[in-house]
């Protein structure tokens, strides 16, 4: 974004302030910037430039600074600058040939500095460069605190239709006794909504025990969930609860419940009937207030009619069921998502988030959490670019932009998948990568997407519903 366009989202031309003891320079480098692009304003000392600056509503967006001045000189202005609360960003203007005080400047808290004598092209850029990484920075802030408000309390992000759907209807099953199966891919969030239904529950303030179910050896299960008594086999050399009377009171999350043994469903389907639970090795009963939570990226229904899981105990599992959207559904939540895993102080830039929004994120939220932590690892200057990112990610979202570009189609669809289920997901996801990219170029602006994408408004709009992808969610 060039400074004529960022003032033109802010509202007005950005506001510069110029601190130099000769007025020739001052007015030279105005000259150079150009009043069509900036609003200026003038001083002619370091504390004058601290006086300016410390007034409520000054609207400074940037300061160019001399460092060398009588009376107050730049050095001392700029720690009195960069110690104001919310300072604008300063670029210093140093004679020092060595440019050892422009160093310390920078390490003082300057943006950046420019070497007299400079030149009109140098200035330019230095100037918007700045401009545009204080814009990012600000953005990112608001953002995180965007994300805050919206989050509040809750451990699941996002404000897509599918994820609003999903956070009212925790909020009315939570208070419930039923049990509830929570259906999703992996890597979406299946633990944060059990999570959430525990805390919002009468159960709140007792335990809450995860069970992987896919984690625990076939051999092992049933003490694992059960208990057992000392002697029960090689090796029980003491008495143990097991995960269910531990969640005695409260919440038994059982992830991955289509990975659990057939000997143990039919314990657990006897719990969950008779609210007893029995130690293995012949302990006596011992009776448990549960609620239990189960999760699983399987067809169940598949998966019992194969002889696989239980159905029995499925229907008493599902009593309620939610369902988590992959990512790739959840149209603007991924940028959401993005910003809120950045470390603090960093931000994206937009040809990065471009390419976070044209990648498939198959290991859907929890790749996409380990994706920014690692480009936040690499990033040198504040802003995420797209070399920072993970070469996965980089070279899928690449491919799937030159597809876009050569006017052809990355393959979308599935094994097993037959023509018309294929079809249907190649164009799905063609339409949601064309219609996110053009939404972040033009953040949200939905006149200039259905502009860029030759679109009527009004198609634009329905397409976004049927996606599910929240445009204000891109501004």
């Amino acid at each position: 974004m060039t400074a004529n366009q960022q003032g033109a989202a802010a509202g007005r031309k950005a506001r510069l302030l110029i601190c130099d003891d000769e007025a020739v320079a001052r007015r030279s480098a105005a000259r150079a910037l150009g009043a069509a692009a900036y609003d200026f304003v003038e001083c002619a000392a370091g504390g004058e430039c601290v006086e300016c600056l410390s007034r409520p509503r000054h609207g400074i967006d940037l300061v160019l600074l001399d460092l060398r001045m009588p009376g107050m000189d730049g050095m001392t202005a700029l720690a009195h600058v960069v110690a104001l609360p919310a300072p604008p960003p300063v670029v210093v203007v140093t004679a020092d040939a060595s440019l050892r005080s422009a160093i310390a400047a920078v390490k003082a808290g300057a943006a950046d500095y420019l070497s007299k004598p400079y030149e009109i092209d140098e200035l330019r850029f230095v100037v918007e460069r700045t401009l545009e990484t204080a814009r990012l920075r600000r953005e990112n802030r608001v953002l995180a605190e965007e994300v805050r408000r919206l989050a509040g309390d809750r451990l699941l992000l996002g404000e897509s239709p599918a994820m609003r759907e999903l956070a009212d209807a925790i909020e009315r099953v939570a208070p419930a006794a039923a049990s509830v199966l929570i259906l999703g891919e992996s890597g979406t969030g299946k633990e944060l909504v059990a999570r959430r239904l525990h805390a919002l529950s009468p159960r709140a303030g007792a335990p809450f025990v995860p069970v992987n179910c896919a984690a625990i050896p076939e051999a092992l299960a049933e003490s694992e969930l059960f208990g057992h008594v000392r002697g029960a086999f090689t090796g029980a050399d003491r008495d143990r609860q097991g995960k269910l009377r531990q969640a005695d009171g409260g919440t038994l999350f059982l992830d991955e419940i289509g990975d659990m043994a057939l000997a143990a469903q039919a314990k657990l389907l006897r719990v969950l009937q008779e609210g007893v639970v029995e130690p293995l090795g012949g302990g006596r009963p011992v009776p448990v207030d549960v609620r239990v939570l189960a999760a699983t990226h399987r067809d169940l229904k598949s998966a019992a009619a194969a002889g696989a899981f239980r159905e029995d105990l499925l229907f008493r599992l599902r009593v309620v069921e939610l369902r988590l959207p992959p990512l790739r559904e959840r149209g603007g939540d991924l940028l959401l998502l993005a910003r809120h895993f950045l470390r603090p102080g960093l931000s994206l830039a937009a040809e990065t988030e471009r390419l976070l929004a044209a990648y498939a994120w198959p290991g859907n939220v929890r790749e996409l959490a380990n994706a920014v932590e690692r480009a936040s690892l690499f990033c040198r200057d504040g802003i995420v670019r797209p070399g920072d990112l993970p070469a996965d990610v980089r070279g899928a979202a690449g491919a799937a932009a030159a597809a876009e570009s050569a006017g052809g189609l990355a393959v979308g669809w599935e094994p097993g998948d037959d023509f018309q289920t294929a079809k249907a997901r190649v164009v799905d996801r063609f339409e949601r990568a064309m219609l996110t990219a053009a939404l972040v170029e033009h953040r949200g602006n939905l006149s200039r997407v259905a502009e860029r994408l030759g679109l009527h408004r009004q198609s634009l709009q329905r397409k976004l519903h049927e996606l599910a992808i929240a445009p204000d969610l891109f501004r």
